[in-house]
This record gives structure tokens, C-alpha cells and sequence, in this order.
């Protein structure tokens, strides 16, 4: 009984990363989904980037703008917030600038809106991530080095799915798993795009 128990959770964390995933293609792979992408939002992710590698450089960034709210999504506004905080805004600072005000919406207080704005915003991350991973892949100096590049976006989907659905797995179901695993899909996919972006050396949108 005690292994169709855990056979059921484990065939449940499947099922909810596929859902998961089905905003957007498998990060590092073919197949975004165009459907769930929005201009602005793309926009908006990267002029925030654009404001931390800016910022990074230490040209002077946006210090007044108000903080976002409601359905206002701002990337000056966003950086802004950020900067009132001790640490430099980096590019890791961007991770939120679509799904925060989407989330803070009132009527986008149930798990199902709220789980739809983390997709939304990791849409956008996993698009980039696809780019990136396109152009490191096909510019290496030697076959050895994109084996190695493929090899470690292999690994980290793997770590990916696992770690994203440990929380559907510890809670054995549950809506709060739900919100759970999609903040990590947004959180892992962002970063892992950052990540490569920066080893490229620079946007690749």
C-alpha cells in the first residue's frame, strides 16, 4: 500500500510539472508557445534587463519611479523598488516584474489566476532561455565544448523537474503545491536564462 502511495505522488508531480511546463517548451529546447507570450510583457523583461546591465555598468538608473501596483507593469518602476534595497540590482532583480503586478490584481486571488500569472511571466523567461540556448549550442570553438554545453542544460532539466516538483510530492497534493511548483518553474527558467545569456555575453532577444 505504501508503494502505490508513492507511486501516486510521483505519477501526480509528473503530471503537474507537464502542466506546468505547458506554457511554454521545454527550457533549453524547441517550442515555445507563442499562444501564451505577450508583447508586453516581453518588452517589459527586457527593458528591465536593460536596466540592470546599465545599472551594472553604473550608469545612472531610475531612482523616483513608484513602485508597481495593480496591473501596472513597469520595468523602471520595478528596478526602482529594487534599488531602495541595499544590494545593486542585477539581472536576477527582473525575476517578478510581470507576475508581481499580475499577482497583485484582487480578482487574480484564486490558485488557478494566480498559478496563470507565474506561467505568464515564465513564458516569457523560457523564450529567452530557448534563444540563448540556440546560440550557445551552435557558436563553440570544438564538437567537445557543445557537448558539454548540451550536457549541462541536460543536467539542469533534470534538477529542474525534480526540484519543481518536490513541493507537489512533500505536500501529497494541494493547491498550495500548485502555486509552489510554479514559482519554481518561473524562478529555475529565469535564471538558468540569465545564466546563459550572461556566458554569451549578452541578450540573446
Amino acid at each position: 500500500m505504501v508503494g502505490n502511495s508513492n507511486l501516486l505522488r510521483a505519477v501526480g508531480a509528473a503530471l503537474l510539472i507537464g502542466t506546468l511546463l505547458s506554457a511554454g517548451g521545454a527550457s533549453g529546447q524547441d517550442g515555445s508557445n507563442d499562444a501564451k507570450l505577450r508583447a508586453g510583457d516581453r518588452a517589459v523583461v527586457a527593458a528591465c534587463l536593460k536596466i540592470a546591465a546599465d545599472a551594472a555598468k553604473g550608469a545612472a538608473g531610475a531612482a523616483t519611479a513608484d513602485a508597481p501596483t495593480g496591473e501596472k507593469i513597469d520595468a523602471k518602476a520595478w528596478m526602482a523598488a529594487k534599488a531602495a534595497h541595499p544590494d545593486k540590482p542585477d539581472a536576477a532583480s527582473c525575476i517578478g516584474v510581470v507576475s508581481t503586478p499580475c499577482l497583485a490584481v484582487p480578482s487574480n486571488g484564486s490558485t488557478v489566476a494566480m498559478a496563470d500569472c507565474l506561467r505568464r511571466e515564465t513564458a516569457i523567461w523560457d523564450e529567452r532561455l530557448n534563444a540563448a540556448y540556440k546560440s550557445w549550442t551552435s557558436k563553440c570553438d570544438s564538437p567537445d565544448i557543445c557537448e558539454a554545453r548540451r550536457k549541462v542544460e541536460r543536467a539542469w532539466l533534470a534538477y529542474r523537474d525534480a526540484r519543481c516538483t518536490l513541493p507537489h510530492v512533500e505536500a501529497q497534493g494541494g493547491t498550495i503545491a500548485i502555486i509552489e511548483g510554479a514559482d519554481c518553474l518561473l524562478d529555475a527558467t529565469a535564471r538558468q536564462a540569465i545564466w546563459i545569456e550572461q556566458h554569451i555575453g549578452g541578450d540573446a532577444n
